[in-house]
């Protein structure tokens, strides 16, 4: 029979090993996020590194912010926000049709790739009023930054590089109503074959640029430009 004061001693081992395996699961479950947080999208899609080229996409602020999305993002859209023309919303690695790493993915890009888990800090101030909001930056990286490099501060440093290279197009202003999309694209220093535009009907969505692995222009592929789908001149909101 044991005795109470081995009873005692009994229960005080049982709760201290509960205690302990309490905190081991604690800090199990504390440190998955920060190991798989780049792959909180779906589905994933090849190797980071592993790409063709990339695709610069430019959304017209108006557009977006007239959109039921526009009208959650407050520091883009809201009443106190400056009134913009072209931000970014993304630099997308792709795969050059029929490429052996297209082949392998079974897809036109990759997505969703294993890296390190979002840091704000690694977004150069350089973006700030540019790529608008921790929430889009932290979806960009995790769905396509991952695929680029493993690494975030040297992905938003190839977009800071990016929109250096190719600008904003800031002399577009806001409310020019309408405009040609071949004077559209004379407003970036790039060969009209790199650039498309996209459209919501007749207005204008977005402007998605064509880049090589060192962010040169180059033609867009066939494959990439299906997108394309504004008419000649387009309605800029």
């Amino acid at each position: 029979m044991i005795s109470r004061r081995g009873r005692i001693c009994y229960i005080s081992i049982m709760v201290t090993q509960k205690t302990i395996l309490a905190g081991l699961a604690l800090a199990t479950v504390l440190a998955v996020p920060t190991l798989a947080s780049a792959q909180s999208c779906s589905p994933a899609r090849g190797q980071s590194g592993t790409f063709d080229y990339y695709v610069l996409s430019l959304s017209w602020s108006p557009a977006f912010c007239a959109s039921p999305a526009g009208a959650r993002a407050s520091e883009q859209c809201g009443l106190t926000a400056p009134r913009r023309g072209f931000v970014v919303h993304g630099l997308w690695p792709q795969y050059q049709a029929g490429s052996a790493a297209q082949q392998e993915a079974r897809g036109l890009w990759p997505q969703c790739c294993r890296g390190a888990a979002f840091d704000p800090a690694a977004v150069p101030p350089s973006l700030d009023g540019v790529m608008i909001g921790e929430e889009l930056r932290r979806h960009e990286w995790s769905k396509h930054g991952t695929c680029a490099t493993p690494r975030p501060a040297p992905y938003f440093a190839s977009i800071a590089s990016a929109v250096e290279k190719v600008g904003l197009a800031r002399d577009v202003p806001p409310n020019a109503g309408r405009i040609r999309i071949s004077d559209l694209k004379s407003h970036f220093p790039v060969p009209a074959a790199a650039l498309f535009p996209t459209c919501q009907g007749k207005a204008l969505k977005e402007v998605r640029i064509c880049l090589d692995r060192s962010l040169n222009p180059l033609p867009c592929p066939p494959e990439t430009r299906r997108d394309d789908n504004c008419p000649g001149t387009v309605t800029l909101k």
